[in-house]
């Protein structure tokens, strides 16, 4: 019998955090379930690590990438492998509660919809936590793309959800080559659900740690300009209701991304006037809209006293 559920692990030199992300998928309370871990040509005890972790359970299997992928890659090439109707991506170095998969299968059931989105809990330090009962709120793409596009909820991460297999074949997967991956594809692996839900209680333990993509500068992260560039050209063309909600999150990125340059010293004439330009366009709008948070509001206002003031707001607040 096939299984309903899919877990799809990409791992990459995940040995430090892959047996305590492997336990918590052993204790799901819903125990019918297949989880592929995706070795994405580790240069570590990856792969042996999850075989010996998995040996004698016939719900685990690990594949090998003979190339490195990417986080992308691997889970386009965990999605191809899975059996499942319904499927969730796992990060190696994060973890489930408990109760994740059966809450989350359960009310896609209940509800008849597309998606499940839940709540998550960033820290440093897994604690399995079991709940009594689920608070549900229920959108159309509208809505869920509203809420997250003005960062009122944050639903476009990969993870911390369960999609029926289609919705993410249908959207062409995730971009391969590029960071911010999941913020590049989540209003395309949505659209066209017509029901999506949010579990407001923390169901995926996101691990907080000095060495993760956040909390780091890199020159990758600049590729948040070109995401949110084509997400706003997305929104204009096809759900123009849509396209302020889009402009804020392009202004909100680019903001950021100007805060990062100048917080770290970083010498990037060419990115920080692209920055500037998009700040300068979409200031006025953001003070206007109702629907912005205060963060960008101040902000915007902050940009219109020049650089050197953005350059204080940067070390005290990033």
């Amino acid at each position: 019998m096939l299984p309903e559920i899919s877990i799809i692990i990409p791992a990459y030199n995940a040995e430090a955090y892959l047996e305590e992300c492997i336990s918590s998928v052993k204790a799901q309370t819903l125990a019918t379930f297949e989880a592929i871990i995706v070795n994405d040509a580790s240069t570590d005890s990856t792969p042996e690590l999850a075989r010996r972790l998995t040996e004698g359970d016939g719900r685990f299997r690990v594949i090998d990438l003979p190339q490195n992928r990417g986080l992308s890659g691997a889970r386009n090439a965990g999605t191809a492998e899975a059996r499942g109707e319904y499927v969730t991506f796992l990060d190696s170095d994060d973890a489930l509660y408990p109760q994740a998969l059966e809450a989350m299968l359960g009310l896609l059931k209940e509800r008849g919809a597309d998606v499940c989105c839940a709540a998550f809990c960033r820290s440093g330090e897994f604690t399995p936590r079991s709940y009594g009962r689920f608070r549900c709120r229920e959108f159309d793409y509208e809505g869920a793309m509203k809420a997250t596009l003005y960062r009122h909820l944050r639903l476009n991460s990969a993870w911390a959800k369960l999609y029926r297999k289609e919705r993410i074949v249908s959207a062409g997967g995730f971009r391969e080559g590029i960071w911010y991956e999941d913020l590049d594809s989540f209003y395309r692996i949505m659209e066209g659900a017509g029901k999506i839900l949010y579990i407001e209680e923390p169901l995926y333990f996101y691990r907080d740690h000095a060495g993760s993509f956040v909390n780091r500068w890199s020159d990758g992260r600049l590729d948040v300009l070109d995401v949110t560039d084509r997400m706003a050209g997305f929104f204009a063309e096809r759900y123009p209701e849509l396209h302020g909600a889009a402009l804020d999150r392009r202004f909100s990125a680019h903001f950021n991304i100007l805060m990062l340059l100048l917080k770290n010293g970083v010498r990037n004439p060419e990115a920080e006037a692209r920055c500037i330009a998009v700040i300068k366009e979409g200031r006025s709008r953001a003070l206007r809209d109702r629907d912005v948070k205060l963060k960008n509001k101040i902000g915007a206002v902050v940009s219109l006293l020049g650089r050197p003031a953005l350059g204080i707001l940067s070390r005290i607040f990033y």
